[in-house]
Order: C-alpha cells, then structure tokens, then sequence
C-alpha cells in the first residue's frame, strides 16, 4: 500500500497509543543520553543575525513546551497503518540523521540567566527544562524535525486538515526565543525531516482517489 492510502483495518486507538508512547520513550532516552554525554567538546554555535531579531523572551517557554507536547497528540490521529508505518519510517530516518549528526559534530548553545524576578509557574516551567535538558546537541533542532514529519503524515491522513495543520509553525520561533537552540538549527531541522519524509514517500502527490476517501472517512 502507498504512504497515505487509507487502510480498510484503522488501528484501534489501545494500538496507537502503545506505539506513539513508545516510540516518544525510546527517542527521548536517546536523545537526553547524546545531550548528557556527548562524544567530544561540543563546538559553539554563532549568533546570527536572525537570532538577534527574534531575542529571549522569558513567556516562550509555554508556547516551547507546547511545541513539544502537540507531537504525540497529532501522532495519535494516524489510524491507517499504512501511513503510521510510513510516518514511522521518516521518523527513524530523520532523527536517525540528527542523531549521527550530534554523535559526529556535538554542538552546544549559550543559555541565558534566568531573571531574578522570574516566578511562579514561569519559573518552574524553566526550572523543569534546564533540569532535562543539557545546552548541547543543538544542530539540527529535533523539536523542529519531529512535528514536521508529523504534520506530514497527518495532513496525509486527514486531508480536510491542510488549511489548520501548519499553525504549529508559528511555535517553531520560540526554540529561538527560549534560548534552547539558534536559528541555524531551526532549519537544519527542517532539512531532516523533509530527508526522512521523502525517504517514506510522505512528499509524492497523493492520489486523488486516496484523497477523496480520506476526506470522506473525515
């Protein structure tokens, strides 16, 4: 079956879940090992001009936290087991090519000191993430390449969702404005995912009978 064809036997949602849960576990322990204990001194990235525009703003962190969250929720709408397999494929491939990338070139960031006013929710919404996550393997951004293969696959599933589906990209600045990555990353990111999409045939044009019958069973 083609990447995007609707499957006659949708996956019950015990099924999805297992999988998207499990697939959330095994990259989130890869990735915090790779950025706790990378493989050599990690090289600085430049501060472009870019970075500069966008600057740090203390409130991104609740768009950056919902960024990260709205993956597996999105994960769970791809009922066809055609296309979570698919899905899955660029998935592997995608994060498989940023993590070779932070195990050959381990790259770090320079974080901003939090504001000695900053309290309440804020502040442990900050405390939580630099708890996690250490200022190292920055390039390519993974919290960019993850929902866009996502996004992918679900527009792919759910047609009549294609006008909405990309407002998550009005998230993606605030990897920038958190300070957790630079905006360099951000677009490597974005390369990636479109690798491991093209890898899965996520990228061909679907069919216009899949598509009609994807946007019936919507």
């Amino acid at each position: 079956m083609t990447p995007g064809a609707t499957d006659a036997r949708p996956l019950a949602f015990a099924t999805r879940l297992a999988a998207v849960l499990a697939v959330v576990a095994v990259g989130s322990l890869l990735y915090l090992w790779i950025n706790a204990h990378p493989t050599r001194s990690p090289a600085l990235l430049p501060v472009t001009a870019l970075d500069r525009a966008i600057g740090w703003h203390a409130w991104t962190i609740w768009p950056y936290w919902l960024l990260l969250c709205i993956n597996p929720f999105l994960a769970l709408g791809l009922r066809d087991r055609a296309l979570l397999w698919a899905a899955f494929k660029a998935y592997v491939v995608a994060m498989g090519l940023n993590m070779a990338i932070w195990l050959a070139w381990p790259t770090r960031i320079v974080r901003h000191a939090l504001p000695d006013d900053l309290g309440g929710a804020t502040r442990a919404a900050w405390d939580l993430l630099y708890a996690l996550d250490e200022p190292h393997t920055c390039f390519p951004s993974g919290h960019i390449t993850i929902p866009v293969v996502v996004m992918v696959a679900f527009a792919r599933q759910h047609p009549a969702s294609r006008p909405w589906i990309w407002l998550p990209t009005l998230l993606f600045p605030t990897i920038v404005s958190t300070g957790q990555h630079y905006a360099i990353d951000l677009f490597a990111g974005i390369a990636t995912a479109a690798v491991g999409l093209a890898w899965a045939g996520l990228l061909r044009r679907q069919p216009r009978a899949a598509t009609a019958v994807a946007m019936a069973r919507d």
